[in-house]
């Protein structure tokens, strides 16, 4: 390179530095004098912390299998939820003969297979849980078709299960059942049965109403609970029939097959999970479970999980209100018109330490086992969400193609250990009935707020502990204008 290009080169290189140092030099105020006073704005962060928590639980879960859903069976306990014990009780329809024309010649009875279809589970998978299955006797529907997870089966069914079989891993799909006297006549039965009634709805559910499978109640802690699809789960006799022509002859094995759901029926498909949950001897029994009025203590730590079982309880405290309030009295002595907010961030932090990275690998477990997200409710019989949480648009809006989410959020963020919603249309709602009601706090409703699973995951295996050194905050982003 000659002389003078190099002399070139260094001057277009400082010029450049020039160039760019002038850039930061720039007054980013420059024309805001020009702003009408009237017109100007000032926008601040705040958080609010004063709210008290409890412990709650409620008995209004609907449990009502839709579609090829899933049922739970199973049992599991800990020392912090206590015992949970889930059962199914379901209508079940035939989904393959061995022939168009039935069973055969004098077939013979060979063995029963319970099947399955396992997409999830929590606890001890090593060891094997033993289950029952029962025949419903009678209709089992109730009146308005709605099941809770507290249904009460039993006076539903006989008191001798048909079968007995042992889940022993969550990869297998099948299970040996064992017959007791009065399965071997209900498999008499299934086999004796006409062709006009197996391929007619009305007529099979009329006869066969249905299967109850529960587990074996035991005090063991080592249990586990499984998740299946109805579409798999039932029953599969395996059977050999006779030759056509020489009698004598005994042919290969043939199967018949039923199942919980099939997609092609008329009628049927009923099925329904229950819960049952037991908290004596447990962190949450000592707690105290609805314990919520206001003489009650409040709680630090509240709990949650699935299946009908606790939730947190959050009340909006005066304070809270009041606080909110402030801002009003801000706006009105700083010589500002309008407060608007523009964002209100709920944060329910976990009782586990994910910010300190020597900490952060005993947390793990505890991520794992919470719920994918929570929901946050006005009312929980009625499941009614508060305005920014409307799950049913989310629902309709997710039905015309891709998963859609609303601005609320509600999951489990890892990295920072807490549960994130945006809950701006509460708060303001709250502020505005405050400003209509002339500052009366007590006009002020809706300030009790279930924590819950997201609707539309009511039977999450999940649970998870909320509130223990960090508090449950609320971040409000709100602008004060001339």
């Amino acid at each position: 390179m000659s002389l003078r290009r190099a002399i070139s080169a260094l001057v277009a290189l400082c010029a450049a530095v020039v160039m760019l140092g002038a850039c930061t030099e720039v007054d980013d105020a420059l024309g805001s004098d020009l702003i009408p006073e009237n017109q100007r704005m000032t926008i601040r962060i705040d958080t609010l912390r004063n709210l008290e928590t409890y412990i709650a639980q409620s008995d209004s879960v609907k449990s009502r299998i839709k579609g090829s859903g899933y049922a739970y069976i199973g049992q599991l306990r800990n020392d912090t939820f206590g015992l949970r014990r889930c059962s199914f009780i379901s209508q079940i329809l035939p989904t393959q003969l061995p022939y168009r024309a039935g069973f055969g010649i004098d077939p013979i009875f060979d063995s029963v297979i319970f099947t399955y279809s396992i997409s999830d589970y929590k606890g001890d998978t090593m060891a094997a849980q033993k289950f029952y299955v029962y025949e419903v006797n009678r209709k089992f529907v109730p009146e308005d078709s709605t099941f809770y997870v507290n249904f009460d089966a039993e006076g539903y069914v006989n008191p001798e299960p048909l079968f007995e079989f042992e889940i022993t891993s969550p990869t297998k799909t099948s299970s040996r059942a064992y017959p007791t006297e009065a399965g071997i006549d209900y498999i008499k039965r299934l086999m004796q049965t006409d062709t006009v009634t197996y391929y007619n709805d009305t007529l099979w559910v009329n006869k066969f109403h249905g299967l109850y499978v529960v587990p074996e109640q035991t005090d063991s802690e080592s249990k586990v609970i499984y998740r299946t699809e109805t579409s798999y789960t039932g029953l599969e006799l395996w059977l050999r029939d006779h030759d056509s022509i020489d009698n004598n002859l005994i042919l290969d094995t043939i199967v018949a097959s039923y199942a919980c759901y099939a997609k092609d029926a008329k009628m049927g498909n009923i099925a329904a999970n229950m819960v049952y949950h037991d908290y004596e001897g447990s962190l949450v029994a000592d707690l105290g479970v609805n314990d919520t009025l206001a003489s009650d203590p409040v709680q630090r730590t509240i709990y949650v999980e699935g299946m009908g079982g606790v939730m947190g309880y959050v009340k909006v405290t005066d304070q809270f209100v009041e606080k909110l309030a402030e801002l009003g009295d801000e706006a009105k002595n700083g010589g500002y018109s309008t407060v608007s907010i523009n964002q209100a961030m709920a944060y329910f932090p976990l009782t586990v330490n994910v910010k300190d990275p020597a900490e952060r690998p005993a947390a793990i477990p505890f991520l794992d086992a919470a719920p994918t997200r929570l929901g946050m409710y006005t009312a929980f019989a009625s499941l009614t969400g508060i305005p920014d949480y409307d799950y049913e648009y989310e629902e309709s809006l997710s039905n015309y193609g891709d998963q859609y989410k609303l601005p609320y959020g509600g999951e489990l963020n890892r990295s920072r250990g807490c549960y994130a919603m945006d809950v701006t249309a509460y708060i303001q709602r709250m502020w505005s009935e405050y400003q209509r009601a002339d500052g009366n706090i007590d006009e002020v409703k809706y300030r009790s707020i279930f924590v819950a699973p997201a609707a539309d995951d009511m039977f999450t295996l999940g649970q998870v502990a909320l509130q223990g050194n960090d508090a449950i905050e609320i971040v409000l982003t709100y602008t004060l204008m001339r």
